[in-house]
């Protein structure tokens, strides 16, 4: 994957939706072909609701970010915080550019990969600029 391709396929929450698990029916939330599963819910996606609203490319231009729901809720994996965080920080480029380093590494994003179930945002922010692992909460 190059790094346009990763850049044009990030979701408004920080999800790559081409490396989702759910990729092969679903053209990722910005497209024509959103099957994803939070967005067709019967509640929506509310980071998908505020970014169109906002008229935001996704919530790391959002001055509200972390707003603490939907996705980024406590009961939501810390990754996709993590990522936007990251974004506004150091840019999708650099995010692009980690996370393809990373995958040459072995280290491998979606769902229950590498990414979720660390214990902070410092930690996946970590492993994206290093690829150093750090413990998995069990």
């Amino acid at each position: 994957m190059k790094i346009d391709e990763i850049i044009d396929n990030i979701g408004y929450c920080g999800l790559i939706c081409s490396l989702c698990h759910l990729a092969k029916d679903c053209g990722g939330c910005k497209s024509k072909n959103n099957r994803c599963a939070r967005y067709l819910s019967e509640k929506g996606c509310y980071q998908y609701k505020c970014c169109k609203e906002r008229n935001l490319s996704g919530c790391w231009e959002c001055e509200d970010f972390n707003c603490g729901k939907d996705m980024f809720s406590e009961s939501h994996d810390l990754r996709l915080g993590a990522f936007v965080r990251f974004i506004k920080d150091e840019g999708l480029e650099e995010l692009a550019k980690c996370i393809i380093e990373n995958e040459k590494n072995g280290i491998k994003y979606g769902h229950q990969k590498d990414y979720d179930g660390l214990e902070t945002e410092e930690a996946v922010i970590k492993l994206l600029k290093t690829g150093i692992r750090e413990d998995k909460k069990d």
